[in-house]
């Protein structure tokens, strides 16, 4: 059974390990869209149906058009239910044991794909701030924070939109299980206490 870690972060320790879930960082008007996509989609969906259930058209060009515009709205309702269900549902999936560390990305609980890497191939970890926005200096940008590491020499990132709270909790955590090395986690700069 999955227990709250840090903010929106949960895990559980499993017979060899820790399983760590880390949902994806909604913005801040995902609540808005939400509702008003599922508004417009029951309004064009109504529409649609009575085009669909409404006889036949007066002449051929009209039928074309009224084949056009409901392609139209089927493709831009599976966009829009990809685009809800990657919102709402999408999640990282941390697996950590003694010699593997494997994330696995998941929509609505279906894997989409999954890495992994042998833990003493692993180096570097740290949290990486979130960097300004592009119109302002001033304003961060929540989902550009993430966790970092090198594994063979080649940068990986996950956990985008992790705050640093839950960067230290999920980090202290993932360090009860292996003490990788070569880790930079102790020495950024912009951490505090003692990591």
């Amino acid at each position: 059974m999955l227990e709250p870690l840090a903010g929106r972060l949960k895990w559980e320790r499993t017979p060899l390990g820790i399983l760590v879930a880390i949902p994806s960082r909604r913005g801040a008007m995902s609540a808005l869209y939400g509702p008003l996509i599922g508004i417009w989609l029951i309004i064009a969906g109504i529409h649609y149906w009575s085009l669909v259930g409404g006889g036949t058209p007066s002449d051929e060009s009209q039928s074309s058009l009224q084949g056009i515009a409901i392609v139209g709205y089927v493709v831009g309702f599976l966009v829009i239910l990809c685009w809800l269900m990657w919102a709402f549902t999408s999640e990282t999936i941390l697996h950590l044991d003694a010699n593997e560390m494997r994330l696995q990305r998941r929509i609505i609980g279906i894997d989409l794909f999954t890495r992994s890497f042998q833990n003493s191939e692993v180096e570097q970890i740290r949290y990486v701030a979130p960097s300004h926005a592009a119109t302002s200096k001033s304003i961060t940008d929540p989902n550009t924070s993430k966790i970092q590491f090198v594994a063979k020499g080649v940068p990986q990132v996950f956990g985008q939109g992790i705050s640093e709270l839950e960067a230290r909790a999920l980090i202290e955590r993932m360090l009860d299980v292996y003490t990788f090395p070569k880790s930079a986690y102790l020495q950024a700069p912009h951490l505090h206490g003692d990591w």
